[in-house]
């Protein structure tokens, strides 16, 4: 039985699992100890939707939390050069696309990249399927359209702060210090931790929100790491602030991912200024030619004034995960159980599932056993592999062999097998609703699956369905019965989204939305 609880660091990971925890857990106490020595991170300033719902189950309103953390809405990613190393861009909107005859909007546009000439750019998927890439273009956010689905970007470090103050007054005891010593029971468990300034932790439960250093699974447990450098190359990431100069063009409601020489630079757009960082691999660039090359693509977008005297911070990034993430009374949650290429903004998600599963095991019994371990360690396992198999999408599909970063990546990355099942059945058909049913991936539990936003990526790295004879004559695919008849639905559903398109100029600014709705009208 479960009566103490004591998670180890702070920053968005810890106080996420305080909070969440503390609100949905009754009869338990829970301690968070962060040394105030240990800087913190900071990583997730761009999220993907889930953390809408994450927010929202807290209690806590957009317009109270959103201006204490510089929150901007995010309606889309958006990635240039990862294919061919020109402009043209792929997009990742979180809107689902448009049905007609209960078939998604991209098994229609897949029929007509096939048999309309006219029709043969690979690139018009996305504005054939959503308006998501219009808004963003223009400057606009997915909040002007009700129903929509979107993100945030946000400043990681005072959302953990905004979390803090949920989590003490829902009854977490916060202690600011530092550990000395991890004692441990005979079987290998955690018994308690001994600190500089007080009187030794005890639990029943040990949360590791350590970070990278992962002071209790990786340190104390000494837990097996398994790397995915040979499918991910990255391990290195550079991050420049920027103040804004005129909010209304660079408050874009979208995550630009911009592929250089080694990696990729991203650029995110907060309320009071802009993030951007270059994630590369060391293998390739030292930190002073990565910083070289980021500082000069920086100066061709922001000019060299502003980037001269902008101070960089070099960061080193542990690509992988724990062979398990839960072990005996200790639980990972975050960067301490496994971290994941950034590309994807998915870092905040992966500490949302974790702690949300860690929730549903222990609410309304406060005990676990090993079957609960097993299926979290499972659960955990499957949603970080196939949140890898989707990034490795994005790098070994491209045609680039401009630089040796780019040559190696397209020839010698290393295609796991779960990722092969996946791309087999993407050569068949276009992903859609229900084809994460043809997949044990967890998906379920952790919250992240193959489906329907597979799409995006995969017709923008130009691995798109083979145009079979034998589909064409069997009707299979996107030459199915069903499809070919509702053609016309498609065609109206679709002019009802142009008709939409030609509305968009008349909606505010990502800039002056915010600023009315979420900021009371303060810049």
């Amino acid at each position: 039985m479960i009566r103490n609880i004591v998670i180890v660091g702070g920053g968005s990971a810890g106080w996420m699992t305080a909070a969440h925890l503390s609100k949905n857990l009754n009869g338990v106490n829970i301690s968070l100890i962060e040394s105030p020595d240990v800087p913190i991170i900071g990583v997730g300033e761009s999220t993907v939707p889930p953390i809408v719902g994450f927010m929202h189950s807290l209690g806590l309103e957009e317009s109270d939390w959103m201006p204490k953390c510089n929150a901007t809405y995010k309606s889309s990613i958006c990635f240039r050069g990862y294919h061919e190393n020109d402009e043209k861009r792929m997009w990742f909107p979180f809107n689902r696309t448009w049905p007609a005859a209960e078939r998604p909007a991209n098994r229609y546009w897949l029929y007509k990249y096939l048999t309309d000439d006219s029709f043969n750019d690979r690139y018009s998927i996305y504005d054939y399927c959503t308006l998501v890439p219009e808004l963003c273009r223009e400057g606009k956010t997915v909040k002007s359209l009700p129903g929509s689905a979107y993100a945030y970007h946000l400043d990681a470090t005072a959302l953990g702060e905004v979390l803090k103050e949920f989590s003490i007054n829902h009854g977490v005891r916060h202690i600011p210090d530092t550990i000395n010593d991890v004692i441990m029971n005979e079987d290998g468990s955690i018994r308690e931790l001994r600190i500089e300034n007080g009187e030794p932790l005890q639990g029943d439960l040990f949360v590791d929100c350590s970070g990278f250093r992962s002071l209790l699974l990786g340190q104390k447990l000494q837990e097996p790491f398994e790397e995915y450098y040979d499918s991910l190359f990255n391990d290195s990431a550079i991050a420049i602030r920027f103040p804004f100069e005129d909010k209304e063009a660079e408050m874009v409601s979208y995550t630009l991912c911009t592929a250089l020489s080694s990696g990729w630079v991203w650029t995110i757009p907060l309320y009071n200024r802009l993030g951007t960082g270059y994630v590369h691999c060391s293998k390739y660039q030292s930190k002073e030619e990565a910083e070289q090359e980021f500082r000069k693509y920086l100066e061709g977008v922001l000019g060299e004034k502003r980037v001269r005297d902008a101070e960089a911070r070099h960061l080193s990034i542990r690509v992988g995960k724990h062979h398990r993430t839960w072990v005996k009374n200790c639980v990972g949650i975050g960067l301490s159980s496994g971290f994941i290429e950034p590309l994807e903004s998915t870092g905040l998600q992966i500490v949302q599932s974790e702690v949300n599963l860690l929730t549903l095991t222990l609410q309304g019994r406060n005990d676990y056993n090993c079957a609960d371990i097993a299926v979290f360690n499972e659960s955990v396992t499957r949603l970080l592999s196939v949140i890898r198999d989707f990034l490795v999408c994005h790098f070994a599909l491209t045609s680039r062999e401009d630089t040796p970063y780019w040559r190696d990546v397209k020839y010698n990355t290393k295609i796991p097998e779960s990722l092969v099942e996946k791309l087999m059945m993407a050569r068949a058909t276009m992903p859609a609703w229900g084809n994460e049913k043809q997949f044990d991936t967890g998906g379920m539990l952790a919250g992240f699956s193959f489906s329907e936003g597979w799409y995006n990526i995969l017709a923008g790295m130009n691995f798109l369905p083979f145009d079979f004879d034998q589909h064409r004559q069997g009707r299979i695919g996107s030459f199915e019965k069903h499809l070919q008849d509702n053609l016309g639905e498609a065609e109206r559903v679709y002019r009802q989204l142009e008709q939409q398109r030609q509305n968009i100029g008349s909606l505010p600014s990502h800039y002056q939305y915010l600023k009315q709705n979420i900021y009371g009208g303060l810049d």
